[in-house]
């Protein structure tokens, strides 16, 4: 897998919004609107230039060389610049742990140039973010890197909205060390019906607060996959749901988790939906599979399955009875 340089495309063709739902062949159903999108980073490492070390102690004194080789491998006081087309739209400088956010409106997925500055050298990496998204991301600076790779992220993790798509191909695509999060914000996490593709390839996946993890409806595809991490579902509801006659694959590297009110994965019409992973636990308060009509659950792709049903409260025991009183003897 190839490291991060200076641009850095994240392949996120999916149109996903807070506000309003966005369908994949690109239509809105609403007046299009900027969203607060936000960009939290942190500045693990930075190694000085050996350029300026030189030149330091040829033309400056020991006192300033020490400063130097101090300030440029702190991870304080960086100026960070957030710049579209030009113009700043927004700045920080990282605290005692390197830690920085970015605020951005953004109404599109945006390319954003993040510029760093360290002790009068510039550096930067150039992103494409998502309206609407939480960005978390690690960053290492080395100021002895050819020009134009001196930042190299070194972890990323993105949180994205509800996706929603009728009809076209939605594509997550991210490199090895990337992981995706999904927020449904108490609906479903994915909902897709017709016609509509949906192919995720990041590291590890967490759906969070949904209500169904993956809702596939129609004649909808939703293909996960996480071929180096884990993949976990958290829903009020059911985890997996396929109807109809949609298709849902779900594969991991490492484990599923599935985390579920009701049932942990469902199909029912035609539909079809299958796991695969070292291992798939499954713990749910209904059913951990429910299967009807002439559906299918393929399950055989886990290496392992652990289905762990809430338990239901243990009766209260019934009160022991009483003994009846011996009756009084009667007269001789």
């Amino acid at each position: 897998m190839k490291k991060a340089r200076k641009i850095l495309l994240i392949t996120i063709l999916s149109l996903i919004s807070a506000a309003f739902h966005i369908s994949c062949d690109g239509g809105s159903s609403g007046d299009q609107s900027t969203q607060t999108t936000t960009i939290n980073g942190r500045v693990t490492n930075i190694i000085a230039s050996a350029q300026k070390e030189e030149r330091s102690f040829k033309f400056a004194n020991i006192v300033d060389l020490i400063t130097f080789i101090k300030e440029a491998k702190a991870q304080g006081g960086v100026l960070v610049t957030a710049i579209i087309d030009g113009i700043t739209v927004a700045s920080d400088v990282t605290d005692p742990e390197g830690n920085f956010t970015l605020t951005l409106e953004l109404d599109s997925a945006t390319n954003v140039l993040i510029l760093f500055d360290i002790n009068g050298d510039d550096v930067s990496i150039e992103l494409v973010v998502e309206e609407g998204s939480i960005l978390n991301i690690n960053i290492s600076i080395d100021l002895n890197a050819p020009p134009g790779d001196e930042v190299e992220i070194v972890d990323m993790e993105d949180v994205q909205g509800p996706i929603r798509c009728q009809t076209g191909t939605v594509e997550i695509i991210k490199n090895e060390n990337e992981s995706l999060i999904i927020d449904g914000g108490g609906e479903a996490c994915i909902r897709t019906e017709g016609n509509c593709t949906i192919f995720l390839d990041p590291g590890n996946i967490l759906l969070t607060n949904c209500e169904q993890c993956v809702d596939a409806r129609g004649t909808s595809e939703v293909t996960i996959i996480s071929p180096n991490g884990d993949i976990v579902c958290e829903a009020s509801e059911d985890g997996f749901r396929a109807r109809g006659n949609a298709k849902i694959v779900i594969d991991a590297f490492g484990a599923i988790d599935i985390l579920a009110g009701d049932n942990g994965v469902k199909a029912d019409g035609n539909s079809f939906l299958s796991l695969g992973a070292d291992m798939c636990t499954i713990n749910s308060l209904e059913s951990p599979i429910d299967v009807s009509g002439n559906a299918t659950i393929d399950t055989s792709g886990c290496e392992e399955i652990v289905e762990a049903p809430s338990p239901l409260p243990s009766p209260s025991p019934l009160p022991s009875p009483s003994p009846s009183p011996s009756p009084s003897p009667g007269p001789s």
